[in-house]
C-alpha cells in the first residue's frame, strides 16, 4: 500500500473528474489525503478518499477569482508561497510516497518536490504545449486589448519574481521560468481522449489521455421531469464559477420564449432572478440542476464551454453550442467547432438572435450530432481510470526521485 496527497484547486470542474480515479487507487489499496475544502468533503469521502481542508483564505473562498482572471499566474504563485509556507509541515507529516497535483495548482508539484517524491500531474483541461498556444492563436483567442496584454505580462512577471524567491527559500535549483511556477512531471493524466486533444501527436507517452470521468452523481431528486416528457429539451449553463451575467439569461429568454422546446437553465447560487426577470412559461430555472441526468435526455447544451462540461455533454452524444467565458474554455469551443460537433459563439458577439439560429441549426443539421458520437466514441475506447491507476503504479513504484514505493508483493 502506498499513501498520496492529492493537492486540488478547489472548483468543480478540477475536482469531480478525478474521484473515479482517486476510488480506483483506493480500490487498489493506496490511501488518499485529498485537500480540498468543506463544499467538497463528501464528495471526496464518497470516493473514499481522506478529505484533508485547506487553510488557505483565497482557496477556502475561490467566487473572486472570475474578476481576477487576468491575475491568475500572480495570484496562483502567491497561493503556493503561502500553501508551502502554512502547511508544508503538514504534508511532511502525512509521510506520502507520492503526490497527486491539478495542472493549475503549482504547489502541489512544489510540494512533491521539497519531499522528494514523485509528482503526478491531473489535467482537468486540455493538455497544454506551444503548438496547442499555436493553434489558440491561429483560432483567434488571444487578449482582447495591449491594456490586458500589459496586465498579464505584469502578473506573470510577478509570479516569476515569487518563484524565485521560493526557489532560493527551499533551495532547489533552478527550473527555468515555467518550471518556476509549474515543476511539471513526467506522468500527466489528461481528462479527455487523444482525438478530442488539440494537437494531440505532440505529446508523448508521459501523458495518458484516459477520457473523461463519468459518474452517477444520482442528484436528481426532486426535479420536475414530468414537464420535460414530451419536449425537445434545450440545457443551458455557464457553470459553477462564470453564472452571474444576469445579460445572457434574458438573451435566453428573449432567444427561446416562442420556441418549441422545453429550456432548462441552471443559473447558480450567485444570480437573484428577480433582476433577471421572469422566465418564459417554457423555461425550468434553477439554481442548481442535475447535470449529467439533464444531458441523458438533452438535444442540444448551451454551454460555457468549461472542460468537465463539454466533456460530459458529448459523452452523451449531445452537440454543444459553446459561449466561452474565459480563454481556456474559448479553447475547447473552437475545438468542438473544428470537430463538427458544435457551434463557438463569442461572448461579446451573442444576441438572442444568434443564440436561437444557433441552437435551431444543432437541431436541425444531423451532422453535429454525428460528429458528437465519433467524440463519444473516442471518450468510451480510452483507458479510463483503470489505465490511470496502471501507469501511476508503475510510474510511483520505478520511483524517479529515488523513493520507490514498497507496495509488497501479490501472489
Amino acid at each position: 500500500m502506498a499513501k498520496a496527497l492529492f493537492l486540488s484547486l478547489p472548483l468543480a470542474g478540477h475536482i469531480n473528474p478525478s474521484l473515479p480515479l482517486v476510488r480506483e487507487l483506493v480500490g487498489r489499496g493506496d490511501e488518499v489525503a485529498y485537500y480540498a475544502t468543506e463544499a467538497f468533503a463528501a464528495k471526496i469521502a464518497g470516493s473514499l478518499g481522506g478529505y484533508r481542508p485547506y487553510r488557505n483564505a483565497f482557496l477556502r473562498d475561490l467566487r473572486q477569482l472570475p474578476e481576477r482572471i487576468h491575475e491568475l499566474s500572480s495570484l496562483l504563485m502567491t497561493t503556493t508561497a503561502e500553501v508551502l509556507e502554512q502547511e508544508l509541515e503538514t504534508f511532511r507529516a502525512d509521510r506520502p510516497d507520492y503526490v497527486i497535483t491539478d495542472s493549475v495548482a503549482p504547489w502541489g508539484a512544489w510540494v512533491g518536490k521539497l519531499l522528494g517524491v514523485p509528482v503526478v500531474t491531473s489535467i482537468s483541461t486540455f493538455a497544454l504545449n506551444r503548438r496547442v498556444s499555436q493553434f489558440a492563436f491561429a483560432h483567434g483567442i488571444r487578449p482582447a486589448s495591449t491594456r490586458l496584454v500589459l496586465s498579464k505580462l505584469r502578473h506573470v512577471a510577478r509570479a516569476l519574481l515569487i518563484g524565485r524567491k521560493l526557489r532560493h527559500l527551499y533551495r532547489v535549483r533552478d527550473p527555468g521560468l515555467r518550471g518556476l511556477m509549474f515543476p511539471g512531471s513526467d506522468l500527466n493524466i489528461v481528462y479527455t481522449s487523444r482525438y478530442f486533444q488539440p494537437c494531440a501527436e505532440t505529446f508523448d507517452e508521459r501523458y495518458r489521455f484516459i477520457g473523461p470521468s463519468i459518474t452517477d452523481r444520482k442528484e436528481s431528486d426532486g426535479f420536475p421531469w414530468e414537464q420535460v416528457q414530451h419536449r425537445v429539451m434545450v440545457y443551458v449553463s455557464l457553470g459553477t464559477l462564470f453564472n452571474t451575467d444576469g445579460g445572457f439569461y434574458r438573451k435566453c429568454f428573449e432567444a427561446f420564449r416562442d420556441q418549441n422546446v422545453q429550456v432548462i437553465l441552471s443559473t447558480g447560487a450567485n444570480v437573484s432572478m428577480e433582476t433577471v426577470g421572469a422566465p418564459p412559461s417554457n423555461f425550468i430555472v434553477r439554481s442548481y440542476v442535475p447535470q449529467l441526468d439533464v444531458l441523458e435526455r438533452a438535444a442540444v447544451f448551451v454551454t460555457h464551454g468549461g472542460m468537465n462540461s463539454v466533456n460530459e455533454s458529448l459523452y452523451y452524444g449531445v452537440p454543444v453550442v459553446v459561449v466561452p467565458q474565459m480563454s481556456e474554455q474559448a479553447l475547447v469551443g473552437r475545438r468542438v467547432e473544428e470537430l463538427g460537433a458544435g457551434i463557438y459563439l463569442a461572448k461579446e458577439e451573442v444576441t438572442s438572435e444568434k443564440l436561437r439560429e444557433s441552437v435551431n441549426r444543432v437541431l436541425a443539421e444531423t451532422s453535429f450530432r454525428e460528429h458528437a458520437a465519433l467524440v463519444r466514441k473516442s471518450f468510451l475506447t480510452a483507458g479510463g481510470v483503470s489505465e490511470a491507476a496502471d501507469a501511476i503504479v508503475a510510474f510511483t513504484s520505478k520511483g524517479r526521485l529515488g523513493t520507490g514505493v514498497n507496495r509488497g508483493s501479490s501472489a
